[in-house]
């Protein structure tokens, strides 16, 4: 083999191990699962300290804001639409989170809290999406229509 083989042989090799390990790495920190609250509320235990999406809806008088800071506290039930888990039904996650709501987020609202499970069972929430039932309910029904 000449030296000009080898060279490339080893350029390729360097630069596939390097892609791979940027690939791999990027997508472990950056892949985030979605856990619906019935399933949070059946499997707490083995999803404690694992980064994830809590979805679900927020409970009817269930929303708290510490007087003077950007701290909530507020309850999320499971969609019944979307529960494996039927014993699960009547319970819910306590969620906290630290920041500036979006304007939807309400009592009943469906919502999507991105954060932590505590040793406790309550969800310490980074990030909060919140969709208003009563606007796009009312865009699905006159869907299709003019």
């Amino acid at each position: 083999m000449s030296r000009n083989v080898i060279q490339i042989f080893f350029s390729v090799a360097l630069i596939g191990t390097s892609l791979t390990y940027l690939i791999t790495n990027t997508m472990s920190e950056e892949m985030e699962y979605f856990h619906p609250a019935d399933v949070v509320i059946a499997k707490g235990a083995s999803l404690q300290g694992e980064r994830f999406r809590l979805g679900g809806h927020v409970v009817k008088n269930s929303i708290f804001q510490k007087p003077g800071t950007q701290e909530y506290q507020f309850s999320v039930k499971p969609i019944p639409q979307m529960m494996k888990h039927p014993e699960a039904a009547d319970k819910s996650v306590i969620v906290r989170y630290t920041g500036f709501p979006p304007d939807t987020f309400k009592d009943d609202a469906e919502v999507i809290a991105t954060g932590t499970l505590q040793n406790d069972g309550t969800f310490v929430a980074t990030e909060l999406l919140a969709k208003c039932p009563s606007k796009y309910e009312a865009a699905e029904k006159n869907k299709g229509t003019y």
